[in-house]
């Protein structure tokens, strides 16, 4: 998933094991859906809904104030991949199977529209489904079986649906050559429907499915009618059905949305989601410090899709009244640069910026250790494959405690023929707090050895879709670095790596490849690993795969701040989702 901060998008995150993951911390992990049983639950204290539950409450009523600094990618579940986002899409959207903790450091997974987990057949080649009883829409209709199989068949329309996580299914689901979609009429006859009964037949073993079935990518979407007349397609986003306990009631693009109570919405069929407040407001304001001051007033409650910045940073580590209402989770997520090979094909070159990056300054630049470590690899702690500086150094990283290695950057600089440097640009998204300052320190610290960087940058909106979404114009514009971060889609190595190195997975637009890496080692270990049966040894050997290709550049294993007002109830971490950001849906208000 990805996440916008200011410069980045990146993601949830999860450890290796299939259903004990690492979470904000270590801890005895709690659970939104129950608060009684967190281990951390109580008054406020900094890092108290890391792994528990905050003011646990069963009050319900009032409205909640969120802030962001942009507007979601998209409010379309098949076609959002903001890790914000799809904490959002907990408010409105319910797949057949969910996370019935996102809280703690054990995320298990538990059937949502769905009876139970479903049954597979023995090579994990078929999945079969049925739905609960009485599930019905915001609009007062039924939830059908179809509506999944529509919901699936649309993300085929890639024309149309785009830049979600639809790779996965695509990759798996089976599909006759060059199906584009049901929106021409024509059906997928692997996608089988009987009643409340649906059937996947996949076109290779996969033995997770029921992790991509917990993506906000397969919500029910009524068929054939989607959102009603003139909301269908690229344009539901505007108008999308609700099957959660919300509704997306007002939208204004780049303003707001509000999501009020869905009054078909019954607890009885939902065991996941047990929301409190009645409703749910989101302002977006683009001035960074203006957030804050609200924040800091008391005049919202939560900023939903970043970090605070700096002023409200400040004030959290010099006042401990404000510190107890913060959480400074760290989860395994990576930030870095990808540094194209269409626009910088030669590797010696890419290793020179590889060894002169100071990524310590870059950790400056992001606001400190609060934001994250100095990572030596690509894979982050928590991933399978994981090895810390000390274990695996390929480019002198903790050996020279993140200042870069100038003598090593001169030598790669001389092997690709540039011994006196060459020129490029870095891509950032706007508008951003942070963005300026990480373009700095790249700026400065490539700069000994010649290297000169201009910026590039992009709004937020469309940053990830078309600008550094697509390869044919990161070639055009010369972007040989991009700034971006990524954390895992669900808990496996597959679940981390496959969008954004898998040569398979380039797009036209939408694409998460955004160096349009296409290793053939790489490629080999990620599409044989859906059987279930791939070593931490292979984890690894992807991990130094991609280290030497110099192609993605790692900066941070990452860590968000995050800040609520004490009037919140129930609050908790999205560990599963959302790296950290507060679950939402569960959520209540002590005051009006």
């Amino acid at each position: 998933m990805r996440y916008k901060r200011g410069t980045t998008a990146l993601v949830a995150v999860f450890a290796a094991g299939a259903l004990a993951l690492t979470g904000c911390s270590g801890g005895g992990g709690g659970n939104t859906t129950n608060p009684s049983s967190s281990t951390g639950g109580g008054s406020a204290t900094f890092n108290g809904a890391v792994d528990g539950v905050v003011n646990p409450s069963t009050k319900t009523g009032g409205t909640i104030k969120l802030l962001s600094d942009s507007d979601c990618d998209s409010w379309d579940p098949a076609r959002t991949y903001y890790g914000w986002c799809f904490n959002m899409q907990r408010l409105f959207s319910r797949t057949l199977i969910g996370y019935k903790n996102v809280n703690g450091d054990k995320y298990e997974l538990g059937p949502d529209l769905a009876t139970d987990m479903g049954t597979h057949n023995a090579d994990y080649t078929q999945w079969k489904y049925t739905l609960k009883d009485g599930l019905k829409y915001s609009d007062g209709t039924d939830i059908k079986a179809e509506d999944i199989k529509w919901a699936t068949e649309r993300i085929f329309a890639t024309d149309q649906i785009n830049g979600g996580p639809t790779q996965y299914f695509l990759d798996v689901i089976k599909a006759p050559s060059g199906y584009k979609g049901p929106y021409q009429g024509k059906e997928l006859d692997s996608i089988q429907v009987s009643g409340n009964t649906i059937t996947f037949n996949l076109s290779k073993p996969y033995a997770d499915f029921n992790y991509l079935l917990a993506l906000p990518t397969l919500a029910p979407v009524p068929a054939k009618v989607e959102g009603g007349k003139g909301y269908v397609g690229g344009t539901y986003a505007k108008k999308p059905v609700s099957s959660g306990p919300f509704e997306l009631s007002s939208y204004t693009p780049q303003k707001s949305a509000t999501f009020t109570r869905n009054k078909y919405w019954e607890q009885s069929t939902d065991t996941i989601h047990k929301p409190l407040a009645d409703e749910i407001d989101l302002t977006i304001d683009t001035d960074p410090n203006d957030i804050d001051n609200k924040l800091l007033a008391g005049a919202a409650d939560a900023k939903a899709n970043v970090d605070v910045g700096s002023t409200l940073q400040t004030k959290i580590f010099t006042d401990a009244k404000t510190k107890a209402n913060a959480d400074n989770p760290a989860t395994p997520f990576t930030r870095y640069l990808t540094i194209p090979q269409s626009v910088i094909p030669n590797q010696d070159c890419r290793a020179a910026i590889n060894y002169a990056l100071d990524k310590a300054a870059v950790l400056q630049a992001f606001g400190g250790n609060s934001h994250g470590q100095v990572a030596a690899s690509f894979t982050p702690p928590g991933i399978p494959g994981h090895e810390d500086g000390s274990a695996y150094d390929p480019y002198n990283t903790a050996a020279t405690k993140g200042k870069g290695d100038i003598a090593k950057a001169k030598e790669a600089l001389a092997k690709c023929g540039q011994p006196n440097g060459f020129s490029t640009k870095m891509a950032y998204s706007t508008p951003s707090q942070t963005g300026p300052k990480v373009f700095a320190a790249v700026q400065q610290s490539l700069a000994k050895v010649g290297i000169k960087v201009t910026p590039a940058t992009s709004d937020a909106s469309n940053y990830y879709s078309t600008f550094v979404g697509s390869p044919a114009n990161v070639k055009n514009q010369g972007l040989g670095l991009i700034l971006a971060g990524w954390g895992a889609d669900f808990p496996t190595g597959y679940g981390f790596y496959n969008s954004i190195v898998n040569g398979k997975n380039i797009l036209p637009t939408g694409n998460s490849n955004y160096g349009s890496l296409n290793n053939p080692t790489i490629n080999k270990i990620l599409d044989e690993s859906t059987g279930g049966s791939t070593t931490e040894e292979q984890w690894q050997q992807l991990n130094h795969t991609l280290m030497e290709t110099g192609a993605d550049l790692p900066l941070l294993w990452g860590k968000s701040l995050y800040y609520r007002n004490p009037r919140l109830t129930n609050v908790a971490c999205n560990n599963a989702l959302a790296f950290g950001i507060y679950d939402w849906v569960n959520m209540g208000v002590s005051g009006s």
